[in-house]
């Protein structure tokens, strides 16, 4: 009822339900009915509502037990119900969050130091220094990738776009420049494929730039493939490294997909995962617009709003989570920013607290 997607219809045939990849027993399809409505079979009770203590259907039930057990708070971290309406409640309170005021716009949050690890420009690089002379970002987002202004080409300048697979350069002073930031220091490999599919023209030619080290790798590829390695390169917190295509001496038919992943292994040994395709992403909101979804949060699941002490609490609690999801992409699910994730992670804290389970 919370998420706003309840089904108050009265009457009809009964939900299915059916075992999910693990044997739990579940809803088929649609979870937004009453449970009223789901078909019982004795011999397959459902895993959300026997853990909940619903009544058991081999006797009578003349009074429902109340218990509090283990795989109840398993339910609540894994089961895909308890996940989606998180994600449903997110969705809520982000489209009826209002203006933040008095007195929570007065708490101070310590937001995460870490910035999303891709970025998208063009630009040109310095044949003798080896490295990236200019990065200018892409300003328009059409929904799908980043070029320059909304018309293509554009007025000045001209086909230089990217998308998640890869992207077409303009003239040679404007390739195309994806940009990756290390999150932290550590050792990092570089795989990918660089190519382009077209007979016209004379192909694109890719470099890995490091600001730290410069020029790591170049290849020339026309109407074919190549594999573009990077064995180790060592970066510290905040280094870039790009990945440069330009044009070469022409621009005709210079479409070109260079989807590369980037593996970091920190000093502590723990290893992270960057892929440019699946991490690929548009414009980024300010971490701030979060606290007004938090108030909006706090009121749909208790129905109150938060005192200053619990605002202040799930503010930082979601700040923290940001900074956990950028340093860990790979754990942000498909078509989710870390900043979407940081709320649904919340969300799934309220829906499992006393406060929303139990009525006193």
């Amino acid at each position: 009822a919370v998420t706003g997607t309840l089904d108050h219809r009265l009457f009809g045939p009964p939900v299915a339900i059916k075992e999910d990849d693990t044997g739990q027993v579940i809803v088929d399809g649609s979870q937004t009915r009453r449970s009223l409505y789901v078909q019982v079979r004795r011999s397959r009770p459902v895993a959300m509502l026997q853990a909940f203590d619903a009544p058991v259907m081999e006797t009578n039930c003349e009074m429902r037990p109340n218990s509090t057990v283990a795989t109840q708070s398993l339910m609540l971290l894994n089961g895909e119900f308890i996940l989606d309406q998180a994600a449903r409640l997110a969705d809520r309170a982000t489209a009826e969050a209002k203006p933040l005021a008095l007195p929570w716009n007065d708490v101070s949050i310590e937001w995460s130091a870490v910035q999303p690890s891709w970025h998208y420009g063009f630009g040109s690089f310095d044949d003798q220094a080896g490295r990236t002379a200019t990065f200018v970002p892409l300003e328009h987002w059409t929904g799908t990738q980043w070029q320059a202004g909304p018309e293509l080409p554009d007025p000045r300048y001209g086909w230089a776009l990217l998308h998640a697979a890869g992207g077409h350069p303009d003239i040679a002073e404007r390739a195309v420049i994806r940009r990756w930031t290390a999150p932290r220091a550590g050792s990092v490999a570089i795989a990918g494929n660089l190519s382009h599919g077209a007979d016209n023209g004379d192909g694109v030619r890719g470099r890995i730039v490091s600001d730290r080290a410069g020029l790591l790798g170049q290849w020339i590829v026309h109407a074919g493939t190549a594999a573009t390695p990077v064995d180790s390169i060592e970066v510290a917190a905040g280094d870039t490294i790009d990945f440069i295509t330009d044009c070469r001496d022409n621009q005709t038919s210079d479409s070109f997909s260079w989807p590369v992943t980037l593996t970091l292994r920190a000093a502590d040994a723990a290893e992270q995962s960057f892929a440019s395709a699946d991490q690929f992403q548009g414009p980024q909101e300010s971490d701030a617009v979060l606290l007004p979804r938090i108030v909006s949060v706090w009121m749909l699941a208790f129905s109150r709003d938060p005192e200053i002490s619990e605002f202040r609490l799930a503010a930082q609690f979601v700040a923290d989570q940001l900074q956990t999801l950028r340093l860990n992409p790979l754990t942000i699910p498909a078509g989710r920013t870390a900043a979407q994730q940081s709320l649904i992670n919340l969300c799934q804290v309220l829906l499992s607290s006393n406060e929303f389970l139990y009525v006193e």
